[in-house]
């Protein structure tokens, strides 16, 4: 297995330059559905975006090594969910995607992220037109873009799932140091495998999705853990120093179960966090390493033939995306209308970052204005029907 830095460059290679490639000859072309019929712009997108989605875990498990574990409750796939997760490295939502490559839906996907990661040429520009999150954790700007793109979503009746870290960053020296403190000031016991949650963006996005014409069906809370209890950065996966192992214990709530009183939802989510203190602690204790007693249930017991369907899909996704990069390099070296369509792009995206604005932004514009001019229209019916 790669484990090494020309594994780890291998890795972030194929990764950058298939959404580079990607963002500009497969989402380029679907630009004009933003005019024509947002709708289908975001069906394409989203069809795209998540067979790249797969791409990373295809990496890690079949060319790293990665070992995937996941134990607790199978969500149903169909779910339209909250996932809240403790935030122990840089990559632990990437590293999700290989349980939604097995018990979910990749292509309804979206993740809360700070706004510094939609200024990544490439990754960056496709997680905009895909309708990532991105927050600048000043509350009083974020809440309003929040409310709007949580309506885009209920306008659409989208079966969204949510990832959210309701600790706001990862867990290191400085950020422990900082819960510790928080703990300290008011009463709380100090955590050595979590950080403290911040609640008000949890308790924010229940009451948003739990409304509406379809509304949320559950919450999933996800432990991770890994072989070592360490925070994994760029330079370790540049040097080829991936997990050997990484767990997952999912517990599922029904949206029936979750507090409606908001400081109860408040309380419930460091409940949660509590437990999720306790799970690792035990988890590390272990010379083997795992969740679950012996006896509990565990949700990858899927069988030879759905693993086979799923190996069958990630190789499907590297061979292809490894396609995209080789396609795309020739169509630039023979092809001079290829080399403008490219560089047209690729100012647009700049252009667009300058001016702070960003695809997310075009597609709630639009979006808003269609349905002004819709309503408006079924007024306008509704007055003139005899």
């Amino acid at each position: 297995m790669l484990r090494n830095p020309i594994g780890g460059f291998l890795y972030l290679a194929i990764l950058y330059f298939s959404s580079f490639f990607g963002v500009i000859f497969i989402l380029g072309p679907s630009l004009p559905l933003l005019l024509l019929n947002p709708r289908w712009f975001r069906w394409f997108n989203d069809k795209a975006i998540s067979m790249w989605l797969v791409l990373a875990p295809a990496m890690l498990e079949l060319i790293h090594g990665v070992k995937v574990t996941i134990t607790g409750d199978k969500p149903p796939t169909g779910d339209t969910s909250l996932i809240i997760m403790n935030h122990r490295c840089h990559f632990d939502w990437m590293f999700y995607w290989s349980v939604l490559v097995r018990y979910g839906n990749l292509q309804y996907l979206r993740i809360i992220m700070k706004d510094v990661l939609r200024r990544i040429p490439g990754i960056g520009w496709g997680m905009q037109q895909a309708m990532y999150i991105f927050l600048r954790r000043r509350w009083e700007q974020d809440e309003g873009y929040l409310n709007t793109i949580l309506d885009y979503f209920k306008d659409l009746n989208y079966p969204l799932q949510l990832m959210i870290f309701p600790e706001g960053t990862n867990l290191e020296d400085r950020s422990r140091v900082h819960s510790d403190s928080f703990a300290r000031k008011n009463n709380l016991p100090i955590y050595e495998y979590v950080l403290h949650p911040r609640v008000r963006g949890f308790v924010h996005c229940v009451e948003k999705l739990r409304h509406g014409p379809r509304r949320m069906d559950a919450i999933h809370d996800v432990t991770i853990a890994y072989d070592r209890n360490y925070c994994f950065t760029e330079k370790d996966i540049i040097l080829g120093d991936f997990p050997r192992e990484i767990h997952f214990h999912i517990k599922r709530y029904p949206i029936s179960e979750i507090p409606t009183d908001v400081e109860e939802l408040e309380v419930w989510c460091q409940k949660r966090w509590l437990e999720k203190e306790d799970r690792l602690k035990l988890f590390y204790s272990k010379e083997t390493k795992c969740f679950c007693p012996e006896d509990e249930k565990i949700t990858q017991d899927a069988s030879d033939k759905q693993e086979a369907t799923v190996r069958k899909q990630m190789v499907g996704s590297i061979v292809f995306f490894v396609g995209v990069i080789v396609v795309s390099v020739l169509l630039l070296y023979r092809y001079s209308y290829a080399r403008w369509f490219f560089i047209g792009l690729i100012a647009v995206y700049l252009l667009q970052a300058f001016v702070g604005f960003g695809m997310d932004k075009v597609q709630l514009v639009l979006h808003n204005q269609l349905s002004k001019h819709a309503t408006k229209t079924m007024r306008y019916l509704k007055c003139a029907d005899p």
